[in-house]
This record gives C-alpha cells, sequence and structure tokens, in this order.
C-alpha cells in the first residue's frame, strides 16, 4: 500500500492516457467507420472493392503490426509524431475496419422496402442513408460497437511495444523503480492491480453490450 500511495499520481496518469487513447481512437474509428461502411455498400464496384479491401486488410493484421507499420512508416514518409499519436492513428485503423463491417452489416439488415419507400418519396440515395437507413442501423450495430469498445481498452496495452505511456506501462515503470530503490519485487501486486482495473473497465462495457444485444433482439 506504501508504495501504491506514493506512486499513485503516476499509476493515474497511466489510467487517464489509456481511457483517452481509447475515447479518441473510437471517435475517429466511429465516423471512419461509418464512412466505410456505407462506401462498402455503393453501387460502384470500384469503390466498394476499396472499402472492402481496407476492411479485410486491416481486420487480417495483426494489430501489433498495425502499429509497427505506422509507427516506423510514418517518419519514412517525413511525418514525426510521437507513440501516442502513432498509436491511435494504428488502433483507429484497426477499430475502423471493425466498425465498417458491423455497419455493413446492419445496413443490410434493413428491409429492402425502407430503401424503395424512401425513394418513391423522392429522396435521393445519400438522403436515404442518412435519414432512413442509418438511425435504424445504428441501433442494430450499437452492441457491436460497445463490444468493440472493451476490445479496444485492452488493445491499448500493445501500444507499450512503441514507447506510449499507458497504464500498463505506468505499472512496469514503478515495479522498476521499486526494485532499484528497494531491492525488492511488487511485480505480482502490481501485475494484479493491472488486472483489477482493466476487468473493472471492460467488464461493465461487455455487460452492456450483452443487455442491448438481447434487448434489440
Amino acid at each position: 500500500m506504501e508504495v501504491l500511495l506514493k506512486n499513485s499520481h503516476f499509476l493515474l496518469e497511466g489510467v487517464i492516457n489509456t481511457l483517452l487513447l481509447s475515447i479518441s481512437c473510437l471517435c475517429i474509428a466511429l465516423i471512419a467507420g461509418i464512412g466505410v461502411g456505407v462506401l462498402q455498400m455503393a453501387k460502384n464496384r470500384l469503390i466498394s472493392s476499396i472499402a472492402r479491401g481496407y476492411a479485410e486488410l486491416f481486420r487480417g493484421l495483426p494489430i501489433v503490426i498495425t502499429l509497427f507499420i505506422v509507427f516506423f512508416m510514418l517518419p519514412e514518409l517525413g511525418i514525426y509524431v510521437n507513440s501516442y499519436i502513432s498509436a491511435m492513428i494504428a488502433l483507429s485503423v484497426w477499430s475502423s475496419s471493425n466498425i465498417s463491417v458491423a455497419v455493413r452489416g446492419a445496413i443490410q439488415s434493413i428491409p429492402p422496402t425502407q430503401f424503395e419507400a424512401a425513394h418513391s418519396l423522392g429522396l435521393s440515395s445519400m438522403q436515404t442513408m442518412r435519414y432512413v437507413i442509418l438511425p435504424q442501423a445504428f441501433r442494430r450495430m450499437l452492441p457491436s460497437i460497445i463490444g468493440l469498445l472493451s476490445n479496444l481498452v485492452q488493445s491499448t496495452t500493445l501500444s507499450v511495444l512503441i514507447g506510449n505511456l499507458d497504464f500498463l506501462k505506468s505499472a512496469q515503470l514503478v515495479i522498476e523503480r521499486v526494485e532499484i530503490m528497494q531491492g525488492g519485487s511488487i511485480a505480482f501486486q502490481i501485475y494484479v492491480l493491472v488486472l483489477l482495473v482493466y476487468f473493472v473497465i471492460c467488464y461493465p462495457l461487455s455487460i452492456w453490450a450483452k443487455r442491448l444485444e438481447r434487448s434489440y433482439r
């Protein structure tokens, strides 16, 4: 407890960084994922193929590979960003590809009569998607998005590999500091704390997603 109290400020900073990274990634991924999901339903075969290729590529790649590609590729292109921004870009790309698949499935689940009724009222394809289809589809894909948020919080731990200071990295630094200054090891206790914090964050999200899925069913 003495070690935790002395390092509580540092550990809390790691928790906040983890939550900020998760929320910022989800906001970016929602916008990009909805756009890519809608483009996958485009009548133009080239556009739909590119959108589906994007989704399948980044869903199929391990997140670690995407992290390394972004972290090491951007400086080669003359774009220099820190590890936090690199992690945000990589996780947003991964999340948006998953959200786009959920969006496509939700749109496909809407009865074709909804499209026909909207067109018969004189709505354009863009207006039909914006005012008729997406509001209904969003309700159906909401459980998947909340479940993805839980996975996203867990996946932020991988950003440690490119030097991002998240909660796991903060915990590791506390362990190293104690070992150097006091000579003992509290790795087990600290990692139990990490486990409990991630559980407290992720478990309610999983329960919420399951309840939404049952209610919408």
